[in-house]
């Protein structure tokens, strides 16, 4: 908890500018503001004592109207300071969430939810927003209020001023029981939230699986049950930080009562002037403002000590180093693209049969790698481990006499286009899609890579400009496996990765592709995985995996006069006119 407040504490003092001058304005305002009683206690005592004649009550009046002026307006100035400085750090913290989650190693990845990360940008960071902004105002403001507003007591009135200020003690009592709980139950409020966060995520992107299995009712259930857990946590939150502000209420009410009774008493003594009365009376209501702001203070910072927290956590997760350092990257031109793949054992933790055992190829610069099988065989697993998604083993796969593993991830990355079989894309128009692939594209070649990903713009109504739905989902599958395919040809790499991406098009399609391909794959190493002998005869080499060993190997021609596994795949789908 106390490492979470200091990163928090941590966070605003990295705009000093703006914590200074908010300080500044704070400071100024109150200084104006603690004047005024005594100006109310002059007024009333020039009243009472019949002085008050002339030009005094309206100089009094100008006076307050002045001070009132500069309170606006240091009021405003250090709103404006700390609220800047808070949204910076939002901003900023913010920022460091989502670049941590693109960096994150191939394991930490797998164990996060997308729920988790959205939760902890959102809920979490706007804890800590609120600490910076209104909590540690609070805690400033009113240990100035407090400490002015208790010499003030002590000056006017020392002779029964403790006995006004006795219930306050209270006050720390109530503070030290109800903030480790606190602190806790907003902890349980954010987890709860994250669930219910991810739960909602899945439903949306698979409502069209729910539909088609006519799921809505149950999966609505699911929903619920997370959402009641979600209110559950927070009425638990709830009842503890409610608690708070009636028991302020009550102590400065106690608080007032004695200043009335022992006040009032010496009044109509003739100890204690009226002015002085409604000036301690003031004073006292301004210490209700400060314990008010500790419970705020405390409130907040113990919210955001608990989301700081989970938000340490997530920033300590493993990641690939150097993935976001553009800086390491060598040039890919520099990479010739000679894949060198020895001897590579493979198994997925918690596994106990290898996923790949003991697979062997050499795929030179230039050169083409057809990779065929059935399903789990082992085809996409090894692609994640040339893009390094997975953690290869040492010694296993090496790219232009380079260990893969030694790669900075910014080199391995720059050097390989890939295209999966699930194919993505954004939200966003096709021209934006494309330039992942080449930021500077010119319209002409985006217009070239799509011909040659048999694609053409003239099938969408704004050409370049056609907005996509999520996820692309506003086009077809085969659509969307070409337009990737052509992102994939604009990026230019020296190695190319086709993960079965032809297995959304007919036939022609296919055939007008590879065709193109062979034009686009001049001087680039390109592996392709694919279930159809259609996609592979042509290429120079071919491996064909069962149960994650290359059972045969070498181009189309010999393995038909083998007649083995790939001989038997070609027969089969000749018979059904795959081929």
């Amino acid at each position: 908890m106390r490492s979470g407040i200091r990163q928090v504490l941590r966070l605003v003092l990295g705009y000093p500018w703006h914590l200074a001058a908010g300080i500044g304005c704070l400071l100024s305002g109150d200084a104006l503001q603690l004047v005024i009683p005594l100006i109310v206690r002059r007024v009333i005592d020039g009243l009472t004592a019949q002085q008050a004649g002339g030009w005094f009550l309206p100089a009094q009046a100008g006076l307050l109207c002045a001070l009132a002026l500069g309170i606006v307006g240091f009021r405003f100035g250090w709103r404006h300071f700390f609220f800047s400085a808070s949204r910076m750090a939002e901003i900023d913290l913010r920022k460091r969430i989502y670049l941590h989650a693109q960096a994150l190693s191939p394991e930490a990845l797998d164990a996060t939810s997308t729920g988790e990360i959205m939760a902890l940008s959102t809920n979490d960071v706007e804890s800590v927003r609120r600490a910076l902004a209104m909590g540690l105002v609070a805690g400033l403001d009113g240990s100035i209020f407090a400490v002015a507003g208790l010499l003030a007591l002590f000056w006017l009135a020392p002779s029964f001023a403790y006995w006004v200020v006795l219930p306050l003690p209270l006050l720390a009592i109530v503070m030290k029981r109800t903030l480790g709980v606190v602190y806790q139950r907003w902890d349980e409020v954010q987890r709860a939230f994250e669930i219910m966060n991810e739960r909602t995520r899945e439903s949306i992107a698979g409502i069209r699986i729910i539909k088609a299995f006519c799921r809505e009712r149950a999966e609505a259930g699911r929903f619920q049950e997370a959402s009641q857990r979600h209110l559950d946590a927070t009425m638990r939150y709830l009842r503890i930080d409610s608690l708070l502000h009636p028991l302020i209420l009550l102590l400065t009410g106690s608080c007032t009562a004695i200043l009335l009774g022992l006040g009032g008493s010496r009044v109509l003594a003739g100890t204690l002037s009226l002015g002085t009365l409604v000036a301690l009376s003031n004073y006292l209501a301004m210490l209700t403002w400060p314990m008010i702001a500790v419970g705020w203070m405390f409130t907040f910072l113990q919210r955001a000590a608990a989301s700081m927290e989970r938000i340490q956590q997530f920033l300590a997760r493993p990641t690939q180093e150097g993935l976001l350092d553009p800086d390491h990257a060598r040039s890919r031109a520099a990479l010739s693209g000679d894949l060198v793949c020895r001897d590579l054992t493979f198994r997925y933790p918690g596994r106990s049969i290898p996923a790949l055992s003991g697979v062997c190829f050499h795929a030179p610069a230039g050169s083409s790698v057809g990779i065929i099988g059935e399903i789990g065989a082992g085809k996409s697993t090894l692609f994640q481990l040339l893009l390094c998604w997975s953690n290869p083993p040492r010694g296993a796969l090496w790219l232009d006499g380079q260990d893969l593993v030694d790669f900075e991830p910014n080199t391995l990355l720059s050097a390989i286009a890939w295209v999966p079989q699930e194919a993505f894309l954004f939200s966003d128009t096709i021209e934006s899609n494309l330039r992942m692939g080449k930021p500077e594209a010119t319209a002409e070649e985006m217009k070239q890579a799509c011909g040659l990903a048999g694609i053409p713009l003239e099938e969408f109504a704004d050409g370049l400009d056609t907005v996509l739905g999520e996820r692309g989902i506003t086009i077809s599958g085969g659509q969307k496996q070409r337009l990737a395919l052509a992102r994939a040809f604009l990026k230019d790499a020296p190695i190319l990765l086709l993960d079965d991406t032809l297995s959304a098009v007919d036939s022609d399609r296919e055939r007008q592709i590879l065709s193109a391909l062979k034009g686009v794959r001049k001087g680039r190493t390109l592996l392709l995985i694919s279930h159809r002998i259609s996609a592979v005869r042509d290429l120079d080499q071919i491996l064909v995996l069962q149960e994650g060993r290359v059972l045969e190997r070498g181009n189309h021609e010999a393995l038909m006069d083998r007649g083995g596994i790939y001989r038997r795949m070609a027969d089969l789908q000749t018979r059904e006119g795959a081929i």
